[in-house]
């Protein structure tokens, strides 16, 4: 096995390759975030503080793709330093959905042109969207901590008067999930059927499921902390933790624990086998190439 990976579990075994590799793509980000894997090859991720987002594939230098990305306007003085985008996520429509700290909304890229999707509830818009998952029924589901306003702090005057995780489906806005102060990853079961949401505070070190066709509040998984979360083909869970790469069964048992040179943010299956996780983790872009055994479903 790497020597990076610390196997918690035997059952450990069975999914993760012991010949995967660490390649570092870049170390030239402020901090990095919200990674997706491109049909066409390649992977996007957000550049936050650079109101950026670039694109980049193994053996070529990153590029910028979009900017701004995340702050389209110029009165900034009411946000953090993290202006930029965030969390980035395919449809099944083909768009590309992402969350906007500056603007406070969802955004949509398709045919070629950025255009609103989301932008705000009760009159006002959202604190700053943060990671997002977009189902094949396509419903969004997407967290909005206050972590790109001013202080990292609410404020109720211009923005949201609480934090929440958001389900927008048919045209309904639903604030289904209010029990994080700060909000952070979330993902879904291969199945499409169960959600998984978590904080990257340690005073809110639980990660919930609900039911996605509901919202219906399933239970604590397990007691972790964690920024960016991903499933994997077997639902197993990955969680970004300042203990590097968490790996968790999906009854939120540690099976593994990969250490990385830097903190990881987020994360995201891809290449042409979906075997390789791209992580993003403050400066720099991480491949653990060839991580999963077998060919793995995005």
């Amino acid at each position: 096995m790497n020597p990076a990976c610390t196997l918690l579990s035997p059952r450990a075994s069975a999914f993760l390759d012991p010949a995967f590799t660490i390649e570092t793509l870049d170390d030239s980000c402020a901090f990095s975030e919200g990674p997706v894997w491109h049909p066409d090859g390649f992977y996007l991720f957000s550049d936050i503080p650079a109101n950026a987002i670039f694109r980049i594939a193994p053996g070529k230098p990153k590029e910028q793709w979009l900017r701004p990305s995340g702050c389209t306007h110029t009165d900034t003085q009411p946000l953090s330093e993290q202006v930029g985008s965030n969390g980035l996520a395919l449809g099944p429509d083909g768009a590309l959905y992402i969350c906007q700290h500056g603007n406070g909304a969802v955004a949509r890229w398709r045919n070629g042109g950025l255009e609103p999707f989301v932008d705000g509830i009760n009159g006002k818009p959202f604190n700053s969207p943060n990671d997002l998952v977009v189902h094949a029924d396509g419903t969004l589901f997407f967290s909005d901590p206050p972590y790109g306003l001013a202080g990292q702090s609410l404020n109720p005057a211009i923005r949201q008067e609480g934090a929440a995780f958001y389900a927008f489906r048919e045209g309904e806005m639903t604030a289904f999930c209010t029990e994080y102060d700060y909000p952070n990853g979330l993902c879904l079961s291969p199945d499409g059927a169960t959600l998984y949401l978590c904080s990257s505070k340690p005073f809110e070190r639980f990660v919930l499921a609900y039911r996605a066709s509901t919202l219906e509040k399933i239970g604590i998984v397990a007691e972790e902390s964690s920024d960016g979360i991903k499933c994997d083909r077997s639902g197993n869970l990955y969680l970004c933790t300042k203990e590097g790469i968490l790996v968790l069964s999906p009854k939120g048992e540690r099976l593994a624990r990969i250490e990385l040179p830097t903190v990881p943010a987020n994360c995201c299956w891809g290449g042409e086998a979906g075997r390789d996780l791209l992580v993003t983790a403050r400066q720099n872009i991480f491949l653990l190439r060839g991580l999963q055994k077998g060919v793995q479903a995005y």
